[in-house]
């Protein structure tokens, strides 16, 4: 009876993700304008320095695919918040409960945050091409050109990120479906902790510290192992809290 009820709740996640995917296309649509948004804003680099001496003057700029992975973590993040917020309102068309609801979920975060991964990683390469073609007759060192498997270790790493934000995001997203009051207490913590540690510290130890835990670290394996155990307590939190939630509201 066990074994036929487990079969049932996966039967109908899996058909409540296709659906999923088809309802919430529009997402992904929105991940290519905010890519080529961060696109044109690293046209110009993300910085530059310069000197000069003897009557000559030079400037260099900076041009790296940072803006368009930060966009696209954002972009990650908001779809968290986005699909506890509005991905239940397509459940009622199955028979489900919001266990099947939450796996769905789950698996569609998984499926964006693998697309999201992969276009960010393509796009940064792309700005390289369009650097190149545009100042033509430049050299370029060594580091110009991504060997295949660091360019593969970038959609590797943006994936996890990708995964890791949009799990966090719609942990956040129940939390205020659950009590609306936390949509104006969240962010308050958030920069109300940032200012404090900011005061007496002179920095954010809190943050830089979450931060570091993750982007320090040297080997992939641990790397992984660190984002699917946190990803893991997050969307266990979420079954455990939200799992008596009603599908339809």
């Amino acid at each position: 009876m066990m074994s036929l009820t487990e079969t049932s709740v996966l039967a109908v996640a899996k058909t409540q993700y296709h659906y999923k995917i088809k309802a919430h296309a529009g997402l992904f649509f929105a991940l290519i304008a905010v890519q080529l948004l961060a696109f044109f804003f690293s046209l110009n680099g993300v910085g530059s320095s310069g000197g000069g001496s003897q009557g000559m003057s030079y400037t260099i700029k900076y041009f790296t695919g940072d803006v368009i992975i930060i966009f696209t973590l954002i972009w990650a993040f908001s779809i968290g918040i986005s699909m506890a917020n509005n991905g239940f309102k397509t459940d009622f068309t199955f028979v489900s409960n919001r266990l099947s609801s939450h796996l769905s979920s789950l698996a569609f975060l998984l499926t964006a945050a693998v697309i999201a991964g992969v276009t960010a990683t393509l796009c940064g390469l792309l700005l390289r091409v369009v650097m190149l073609l545009s100042h033509g007759g430049v050299d370029t060192g060594p580091a110009f050109w991504i060997a295949p498997p660091a360019l593969l270790s970038g959609i590797f790493a943006a994936t996890l990120y990708a995964a890791l934000l949009s799990i966090i995001g719609y942990f956040i997203g129940m939390l205020t479906q659950r009590h609306p009051a936390f949509v104006v207490l969240l962010p308050g913590l958030f920069f109300g902790t940032l200012f404090v540690e900011a005061r007496s510290t002179g920095q954010a130890r809190t943050l830089n510290s979450a931060i570091e835990f993750f982007s320090t670290e040297g080997s992939h394996a641990l790397f992984a192992l660190k984002v699917v155990l946190v990803s893991a307590i997050v969307f266990g939190c979420v079954i455990l809290f939200f799992n008596r939630m009603e599908v339809r509201k």
